[in-house]
């Protein structure tokens, strides 16, 4: 019997071996392209920049990403080194363009101005620098321009101070105001001569970080402190007048018309803030110490008045002693039950009225994806910051790789990063803390940008493939009967 059973498998030269050959081609190809397009970007992203350092003076959420875009000064000053090459120094102020950009900032329901003339912060002279080293090492700045040689060891001048935007003078750091005396519970402004933060990552890859502030002042005021202070001031009022009527030349009354209360930063001191104000437990909130300074302040004024009163009693003529003693008496009877009256029932609600109004935490410091964010000033408006958070005068520094090359070339000066960049701020958690973007070692070029042309070449590899799948499966048979 004839055998029937015929070898289905392709032989050479025909149309089958031709089309498996393209389709072993096809799929070599998605293989190589698939292969491009998974490795290359994974072994692209283990490069690192060799340091990068950034000082950003106002980090807020509030800054969209249209103002910072058009307002490059908001960035602050970012400093990247990709190596190889020179040491990169960034000393950017906040020049006139950026605080305008600030001014209309607006918060709440109200669109109440964050910055500028009328606005709850308002900021001085005010510098931003970073510098990136090819050694591996980075430091950064931002805050009061006279802050920045006892930060860095920088010689005096090294940063560029901006202009003021709002009330403070020139050298000033920043003044936070909130609330109205006038129609709010409480009332509040606190004003920083000096405000600035640094830090630094040496060759060793140690992160350190420090602060500055210097002494401030703070005025409280609103209907919860002027309850006791409108009973008190009328008080000292007519006791002055006895006493000029007595012939003693007496001192004015402490409490203004306006019925606030001034406290320095030894009144905070007083009611707990640490002595040493550049040394503070990490997120020290300044709002905390201020209902107890409010009321040792208020008993203390009103206590010395009257023992200043009661001593001039010596010193006026016989016949005038017990008139005098008499309003001396009647003052004590008036305000005796209002000073006594500021413990806990006063203390609570104030205190409650400021969480609700701002936080000033003193000392804000992150560690994000391998880089360390040292802030100042944070300041929270709303409870808990819920109308808007804004750090004031923070540096950053990190991650760096390490050295890749050693400068061989003289340091250089620029208003612009160089290569690549320290990214936009970031929040974590609310926080908006300066953030770092991606970028890979000798290029400066963003890693997404660099990874094109890998992924060109991937696509590549797949359409030669195609390619050669179509041809080989058009390709008509040798010697095959051509159809009629």
């Amino acid at each position: 019997m004839k055998n029937t059973s015929t070898d289905d498998r392709p032989r050479p030269g025909t149309s089958g071996s031709r089309r498996a050959t393209g389709q072993r081609m096809l799929v070599a190809s998605l293989a190589l392209g698939t292969a491009f397009a998974l490795v290359t970007p994974a072994t692209a992203g283990a490069q690192t920049v060799v340091s990068q350092g950034a000082g950003r003076f106002v980090t807020t959420p509030l800054l969209t990403s249209a103002v910072l875009n058009s307002l490059a000064p908001l960035k602050g000053a970012s400093a990247v080194d990709s190596g190889p090459g020179a040491d990169v120094i960034v000393d950017r102020p906040l020049d006139a363009l950026a605080l305008v950009g600030l001014s209309n900032l607006k918060v709440g329901l109200t669109n109440l101005p964050v910055f500028g003339t009328g606005g709850v912060i308002q900021v001085g002279q005010i510098g931003q620098y970073g510098r990136a080293n090819s050694d591996g090492s980075s430091t950064a700045f931002s805050g009061t321009t006279g802050s920045a040689s006892g930060l860095l060891g920088l010689p005096a001048g090294a940063v560029s101070p901006s202009g003021s935007i709002g009330a403070p003078t020139a050298g000033s750091g920043a003044t936070i105001t909130v609330g109205s005396p006038v129609i709010d519970p409480v009332a509040l402004r606190a004003d920083f001569v000096e405000l600035a933060a640094s830090a630094e990552q040496n060759v060793a890859g140690t992160q350190t970080s420090k602060y500055r502030l210097g002494s401030f002042a703070v005025i409280v005021g609103g209907s919860l402190v002027a309850t006791p202070v409108s009973t008190i001031r009328p008080a000292i009022d007519s006791l002055i007048a006895a006493m000029t009527t007595a012939g003693v030349t007496a001192p004015a009354n402490p409490f203004p018309a306006d019925f606030t209360v001034h406290l320095t930063t030894a009144d905070l001191q007083a009611a707990g803030l640490g002595s040493d104000l550049n040394n503070l437990p990490a997120d020290t909130d300044l709002t905390q110490y201020i209902p107890l300074a409010v009321a040792n302040r208020i008993i203390q004024e009103t206590n010395d008045f009257v023992a200043t009163a009661t001593a001039s009693v010596a010193g006026v003529p016989v016949g005038l002693q017990p008139a005098l003693r008499l309003v001396i008496k009647a003052e004590q009877a008036i305000v005796g039950p209002v000073l006594a009256n500021l413990g806990s029932s006063f203390l609570g609600p104030l205190g409650l009225a400021l969480r609700s109004q701002a936080q000033l935490i003193v000392n804000h410091r992150e560690m994000v994806n391998g880089a360390l964010a040292q802030t100042a000033l944070r300041v929270g408006l709303g409870g808990n910051g819920s109308l808007a958070l804004v750090d004031l005068a923070s540096a950053t520094v990190g991650p760096n790789a390490g050295a890749t090359v050693q400068p061989t070339t003289p340091t250089t000066t620029g208003s612009t990063a160089g290569a690549g960049g320290t990214g936009g701020a970031g929040t974590s958690g609310g926080s908006g803390i300066s953030g770092t973007g991606a970028t890979l070692a000798h290029t400066g070029a963003p890693l997404e940008m660099q990874l094109v042309p890998w992924g060109a070449l991937a696509l590549g590899f797949l359409l030669a493939g195609f390619v050669s799948f179509a041809l080989a499966a058009r390709r008509p048979r040798r010697g095959a009967p051509s159809g009629n």
